[in-house]
């Protein structure tokens, strides 16, 4: 048994693919989850992703805990942050988060050095899908998580959190805040946007027919839950919208040659560009 007691804070797809990963591996011998509805608390014990679960409660649930997952939306993050920060959880307790943006969440826990020993993370993994109900135990075998230390980054924490994600099957690898937020812009957030846009154009009411593989293909991850994402978008606007410009100007591209009829050329780019696609996979 690696971990007497784990609290996670938000039960959803990762705090609940978490603690199912800790229980069926055998890893710790308490799973807490923190939730901040009854019935959200019921979900959690009925899919077996944690152990025990409760509403609110962080001082008494978070003492002597070994790690503290906070997985709940972006938005949510800081203020439970705040909340741990009050905590009596004991010296040797480690926190982490689970959010999609690193920059102010890092920088919000470095003025709660003293009081909280953090160090933030990003699992690489999820599916446009949401809940408890959609959660697994194997959801980040073979993934990577990110580690997003700063200066105020204790060698110890780090060492426990990367040790943590490790257990959970994650390959683990490091980045400034500031450099994930600028990576996630175009790997994960852009991605996003531009799939809520195509499926934008269905407002267009075309037969639902002639929208088979490709579409859906692309558009997948416009079933990913909307207040979710527009909260990610927002916390990391200037970059997003870098993103989104950029895209904006190679989508541009392939416009003008269409129009201009240089099929030559645009035979060319599209080859291109497949080649690099086909390099990431």
């Amino acid at each position: 048994m690696k971990y007497r007691k784990v609290v996670i804070i938000g039960t959803g797809l990762i705090g609940g693919s978490a603690g199912k990963a800790l229980i069926a591996r055998g890893l710790a011998k308490e799973v807490v989850g923190i939730c901040r509805r009854e019935s959200s608390a019921e979900r959690a014990l009925k899919e077996k992703a944690v152990t025990s679960a409760v509403v609110g409660g962080y001082d008494s649930n978070c003492r002597e805990a070994d790690i503290v997952l906070v997985a709940t939306p972006v938005n949510a993050i800081i203020p439970a942050l705040e909340k741990l920060a009050d905590c009596d959880m004991g010296a040797d307790t480690a926190v982490t988060d689970a959010g999609s943006t690193k920059g102010d969440i890092v920088l919000h826990a470095s003025k709660l050095e003293g009081k909280l020993r953090f160090v933030g993370s990003h699992p690489m993994a999820g599916s446009e899908k949401s809940g408890v109900e959609n959660s697994s135990a194997s959801l980040f075998e073979g993934s990577v998580c990110l580690l997003t230390p700063d200066a105020s980054t204790k060698p110890e924490v780090k060492k426990k959190i990367s040790d943590f994600w490790i257990a959970l099957g994650a390959e683990v690898r490091e980045m400034s805040p500031g450099d994930h937020d600028r990576g996630v812009a175009f790997s994960s957030h852009l991605p996003h946007a531009a799939a809520y846009a195509l499926a934008g154009t269905l407002e267009e009411k075309l037969p639902r027919y002639l929208f088979a593989g490709g579409f859906r293909d692309t558009t997948r991850v416009a079933s990913s839950d909307a207040a979710l994402w527009s909260e990610i978008f927002d916390s990391n606007r200037g970059n997003v919208l870098k993103a989104i410009e950029k895209y904006r100007e190679k989508l541009g591209v392939i416009e003008e040659e269409i129009r201009s009829g240089r099929k030559k050329d645009l035979l060319e780019r599209l080859e291109r560009w497949r080649k690099l696609r086909d390099e990431i996979v």
